[in-house]
């Protein structure tokens, strides 16, 4: 790895003075930070076995580095991104430009996210993009933000919360909903996430991990989004977010008992009525058998 100290002087009004951060290269990918921040070494790490994870993708890249800036605040962070973002987010990735950055890692475990997951989730929009930039513009936001957690292997247990509770409160949003843009409010954003993740996951399940590769390369040839996806996955869209929405009843059925708090009291109320015969009957046998050896003589004092 090569070190070196870069003078950033950030152009943006917020900052007065310039700021001093370092770089740390590896094969694919550049970190900058300022001193204190962030262990740069574990973050390249990290970033290279993610990498070497997805060969379908990077296999159809350009050649190139990604940056990756680490901020120190979180105001930094949103005159980083230079974007309308909101207060809570902790990542931004710009594929196109081969640019991620980040909050501060303390700011990311206050959040009761884990680096490791944010990074893989930015790192994975950028790989993604990169691949299917002839097309990049066409692609709903849905299975976009879906392939990103997917290929990032997340699990954040709140997420599936929130589905589950959309689920049985019968108000999922329709797909196309999520298309262009997600909620802006947080609670709103959790959901759409939540959706786009169980797709994407669900559109794996039934059609299989290869016709994902398959649908890339389409992406990554230049082909419409919804003329590609119709080809290989054999729906159009519509007829797709119909029948995953049809599928969340039927896949998280077994967690409608927990929803309702009838059935949730009675099965744990007749879990302890159970509980209490089974104890009952263990005790009365042992009952049983000390009465029965009472009314046996032990062998040893017989003459």
């Amino acid at each position: 790895m090569m070190k070196s100290l870069v003078l950033f002087l950030c152009l943006l009004p917020i900052f007065s003075v310039a700021a001093t951060w370092e770089s740390v290269e590896s094969t694919h990918f550049r970190v900058y930070y300022q001193e204190g921040t962030a262990d740069p070494t574990s973050i390249l790490q990290i970033a290279e076995d993610f990498y070497a994870e997805l060969p379908q993708l990077t296999s159809r890249m350009p050649a190139g580095m990604i940056d990756i800036w680490i901020c120190d605040t979180q105001k930094e962070f949103q005159a980083f991104v230079h974007a309308p973002i909101q207060d809570w987010a902790v990542g931004c990735a710009f594929p196109l430009s081969r640019r991620i950055v980040i909050q501060n890692p303390k700011y990311i475990a206050l959040a009761k996210l884990q680096l490791v997951q944010v990074l893989r989730h930015e790192i994975a929009h950028v790989l993604f993009g990169q691949c299917t930039r002839k097309a990049v513009k066409e692609i709903p936001l849905w299975f976009i933000e879906g392939i990103a957690i997917y290929f990032a292997e997340e699990w954040v247990p709140s997420r599936h919360g929130t589905l589950l509770k959309h689920i049985f409160s019968k108000s999922i949003l329709p797909l196309q909903e999520l298309t262009r843009g997600f909620p802006r409010s947080q609670a709103g954003a959790d959901l759409a996430y939540a959706e786009s993740q169980d797709a994407v996951r669900w559109l794996v399940e039934v059609k299989g991990r290869d016709a994902l590769f398959a649908l890339i390369a389409e992406l990554h040839a230049g082909n419409n989004f919804d003329t590609a996806f119709k080809a290989v996955v054999g729906w159009d869209l519509a007829t797709f977010d119909v029948r995953w929405r049809e599928s969340l009843a039927e896949r998280y059925r077994w967690a409608s008992l927990f929803s309702n708090s009838y059935f949730l009291w009675g099965g744990l109320g007749g879990l302890a009525l159970l509980g209490y015969l089974v104890r009952r009957n263990r005790r009365q046998r042992h009952l049983n058998k000390l009465a029965q050896q009472e009314d046996t003589v032990d062998t040893f004092f017989r003459t």
